[in-house]
């Protein structure tokens, strides 16, 4: 049994977050727009999916890692919107005369097909006006129905790779500051480009939103799921030794967290604190080529950075005792350790320790080579 979803994690299999989804569900009850910070793997796609069903609205993710074009941007937002406005009326025959009307100047055609109902959208030639008004239409469509809807535009951060970004920026912020009833959730895996396209004053982006940030969760939030879920599978509950294993090894990522126990509860036997160890040491050798894929396209500054954190984690990256060993130059440590978190690859906790945000990483680094 899939106890611990490593992918999207839906229904019962999602966990807390309550100060992040109360947030959430209010902006999205103001018809207020959000960025949504995190590292990979942290459950920003589960998050959004989750606080939709929850309040019982429309929704759709739109996915923009493969943009390349500003057609592609537009075909993507008009697919999912098509979709999307299915979810917005009743099944009923004027329903369907009315979003025949509001998206008139689009030629639009219904049909029925394997899959349900499909609204076809004839296109013009200019993708950047198609973006804005399909994305003005189907807030209309919600304001007639009286609905509410909310938009998941994923790897937001790839847009600004492309050569007009600004156009498609300023197109997008067209329609969505003129939402009244759709509310939009952006997101995407290099928060530093992120933080550009929001926080930029010449971008068209710039304080389109509020940001929301994901942690890790604490310990006491994962142990009353695990010994119920223990209780379950072994009819006892686990140690308080094997839990801090898993808490340590896993450095409570929630990715890795998910990965680890699901291993675990394959076992038939319940756990003992050194069995820990050893299925996570397993699972990290299994992961080498993955891990020294990442690693080979660093620098040699940046190489020798990630190996002595990983070994000792440290709040004074240009200090002596930190670069003699490394033999590098102070400023060469600051601008490597920079671009190893631009690429979420370190980060500093709460305390002001510059850490691997990998644990699997930081463990290959320090104990398997």
């Amino acid at each position: 049994m899939k106890y611990f979803p490593e992918g999207l994690a839906l229904g019962d299999y999602f966990l807390n977050r309550v100060t992040e989804r109360d947030y959430l569900i209010s902006r999205i009850k103001s018809n207020k727009h959000t960025i949504l910070m995190a590292p990979r793997r942290y459950g920003k796609t589960s998050l959004v999916t989750k606080v939709a069903g929850e309040m019982n609205l429309a929704y759709c993710s739109i996915d923009l890692l493969a943009a390349y074009s500003e057609e592609y941007v537009r075909n993507q937002i008009v697919n999912k919107v098509s979709q999307l406005v299915f979810e917005l009326f009743p099944n009923l025959d004027k329903a369907k005369s009315k979003l025949i009307t509001i998206f008139k100047q689009m030629k639009p055609e219904i049909s029925v097909g394997a899959f349900g109902q499909k609204l076809t959208l004839n296109l013009s030639n200019y993708p950047l006006q198609d973006i804005t008004d399909v994305l003005l239409k189907l807030d209309e469509t919600a304001k007639n129905f009286k609905k509410q809807a909310v938009i998941f535009l994923d790897e937001f951060q790839q847009i600004s790779q492309l050569v007009n970004h600004n156009s498609i920026e300023a197109s997008i912020r067209h329609a969505v500051e003129r939402s009244e009833n759709i509310s939009y959730v952006f997101s995407g895996s290099d928060r530093h480009l992120l933080q550009q396209m929001f926080g930029d004053h010449s971008r068209p982006l710039y304080r389109l939103c509020q940001t929301l940030t994901l942690e890790r969760m604490e310990k006491k939030v994962y142990i009353e799921r695990l010994q119920k879920l223990a209780k379950a599978k072994w009819k006892k509950k686990l140690a308080d030794a094997v839990l801090e294993r898993i808490f340590i090894q896993t450095e409570l990522h929630p990715f890795y967290m998910n990965v680890l126990c699901q291993i675990i509860w394959e076992e038939n036997h319940i756990p003992a604190a050194e069995s820990i160890d050893r299925i996570w040491h397993n699972y990290v050798i299994a992961q080498r080529q993955i891990i020294s894929s990442d690693i080979m396209k660093l620098s040699l500054n940046q190489k020798k950075i990630i190996i002595a954190l990983a070994a000792s984690p440290t709040t004074e990256i240009q200090s002596t005792n930190f670069t003699a060993p490394l033999k590098i130059s102070a400023s060469s440590a600051q601008q490597s350790t920079a671009i190893l978190r631009k690429n979420d690859l370190v980060y500093k906790d709460i305390d002001g320790f510059f850490r691997i945000l990998d644990p699997a990483m930081r463990y290959f680094l320090n104990v398997i080579l």
